[in-house]
């Protein structure tokens, strides 16, 4: 079947379709590792071609096991922002004194001009074959803004002369006054170095003649220089809303100066380097990113008791987990952070593999736990193996696999994931849900699920499966599915999010000294 990929050890059979289309990876080929705010780790994948998730693993508390706490998912773009750009003639230049999506209205730094003489122009490049984007922010008053390629407008080919004008342009007209960080595709099948030039092509109508501007973008892969802010560098002169990075955090210039000698660490607020001050922002400006899930578990939970005491186990969200030792390897190499271009390295493999002592809240042990996750392209997958080493604990519930995704995402207004396939059964429209808070709804036997939605212009889809491996011992074996359409009655408006839930749940059993727990997750995302 399409995308059937196992493991020696998992029992889990053959996918019927259509949900085997759920499993089969996208055309992406490069992970990436990099540093998160406090002791963190983002993994990117890609998910497609041009497209990336990317993984925030927490770590705050460094003696329990990562936690994969959100995804966001992104199209890869080259960015050329501002400070790239050759300006001639009057422009204003801008800064926003905010960071996301919701705090401020244009980029960290922009520039506008309302007169037809000024061009701003920067030259592009790339050895395989890439598309062009303008990114500017929509105004009531917007004109069109005129685009040409190495002085010509022949290689322009995805806008066209909207009005009679003699020229190819767009328009950067919106009903919404200010609306930041919209994209226009330029242009699509270029290959290597071109001069583009950026100028106001006169008043739109609806619109005006106002033309502001934030960057230049171009087709990446998580291999380019350009996806991310550079990493920042000392004694380097910054100009004030300038982009950079370290340690995980992103930092905006907030004035025009010359760094200092020590980094900064700030996760929050401004603080100096020594000779620049800078705002953390916990998401760069570009890419611009969109939320998939949200702040809970994937990897497992589970809740024991014994003798009449509750526990609930589970990474950093629950805890009652130390850490024994750690191993991050990037194609077969252990990975040491660093801070690179664009602050990523790059590869086709991350393997971690984390020991733990299972523990009661109350204490004491109960088990030896070993994790191991493989993430290769458009793929996540944990195999854990439990040895149990204390009293017998009986477990109300283990959820062995989890998907926590978003069918609304409230800050970028975007519907995200819109229906749940799981297996052997109807199709589920979340949007049946809105404004309720549904019972739990209880699907016996199924560990396969599919979830559809949509990324843009793209299709994205999102399966997951869970299951028992071949461990001598093992006392798990049947599954069940739970699905939480609408964990908090929300809607598809407004800035919050409307957050699900599905659960790959082993229900109860009792665990002991000699018995075992083996189980996978194995989550796929594609946008084609």
């Amino acid at each position: 079947m399409i995308g059937l990929e196992l493991s020696p050890a998992s029992t889990a059979s053959a996918p019927s379709q259509p949900l085997a289309g759920f499993f089969a990876r996208g055309e992406g080929t490069h992970v990436a590792l990099a540093q998160a705010p406090a002791g963190g780790l983002t993994i990117w994948t890609e998910v497609g071609v041009g497209v990336a998730a990317a993984m925030r693993l927490d770590a705050t508390d460094a003696g329990n096991r990562y936690s994969w706490r959100e995804t966001l998912l992104t199209e890869l773009h080259n960015i050329y922002p501002i400070g790239d750009l050759a300006l001639t003639g009057s422009w204003s230049q801008l800064q926003s004194s905010g960071s996301g999506l919701q705090g401020s209205y244009t980029g960290n730094r922009a520039i506008s001009t309302s007169s037809l003489t000024p061009t701003a122009s920067v030259t592009v490049d790339r050895a395989a074959p890439y598309d062009l984007w303008v990114y500017f922010t929509g105004r009531t008053g917007g004109g069109y803004c005129r685009v040409d390629i190495d002085g010509a407008q022949s290689l322009v080919n995805e806008i066209v002369d909207p009005a009679g004008l003699g020229f190819k342009a767009f328009s950067t007209y919106t009903a919404v006054d200010l609306d930041r960080r919209q994209a226009v595709k330029v242009a699509s099948g270029l290959t290597g170095s071109h001069l583009v030039s950026l100028s106001n092509g006169g008043a739109a109508s609806p619109g005006g003649n106002n033309l502001m501007i934030e960057a230049v973008g171009i087709t990446g892969s998580l291999d380019d220089p350009r996806i991310l802010p550079p990493s920042w560098v000392a004694s380097t002169a910054y100009t004030m809303g300038d982009e950079v990075q370290h340690g995980g955090v992103f930092y905006t210039a907030r004035a025009t100066g010359t760094s200092g000698m020590t980094a900064p660490s700030h996760s929050g607020g401004i603080a100096s380097d020594g000779g620049v001050d800078w705002r953390a922002d916990n998401r760069p400006s570009y890419p611009k990113l969109v939320a998939i899930d949200y702040a809970s578990e994937r990897e497992y939970a589970a809740e024991f008791s014994i003798a009449g005491n509750t526990t609930i186990l589970g990474g950093q969200t629950h805890g009652n987990e130390s850490l024994i030792s750690r191993s991050i390897l990037l194609d077969g190499a252990v990975w040491t952070p660093a801070q690179g271009t664009n602050g990523l390295s790059v590869g086709t493999t991350v393997t971690i593999t984390e020991n733990t002592t299972w523990q009661r809240a109350e204490g004491g042990d109960i088990g030896e736990c070993q994790l191991l996750r493989r993430i290769t392209p458009g793929e996540a997958r944990h195999d854990i193996t439990v040895i149990g080493t204390g009293a017998q604990a009986n477990f109300a519930w283990a959820y062995v696999g989890m998907a926590p995704f978003v069918h609304w995402d409230g800050e970028s207004q975007n519907l995200v994931f819109e229906q749940v396939l799981p297996a052997g059964t109807t199709a589920i429209d979340l949007h049946v849900y809105d404004g309720v808070n549904p019972a739990n709804i209880d699907i016996a036997g199924v560990s396969r699920i599919g979830i559809t939605g949509e990324f843009g212009l793209n299709s994205v889809s999102y399966g997951i499966e869970a299951g028992s491996t071949a461990v001598t011992g093992n006392v798990l074996n049947g599954f069940d599915t739970i699905l939480r359409p609408n964990l908090d009655a929300s809607t598809a408006s407004g800035g919050l999010d409307w957050m699900a839930k599905t659960y790959v749940n082993a229900g109860s059993f009792s665990f002991g000294t000699g018995d075992a727990l083996g189980f996978y997750s194995r989550h796929v995302l594609r946008v084609p």
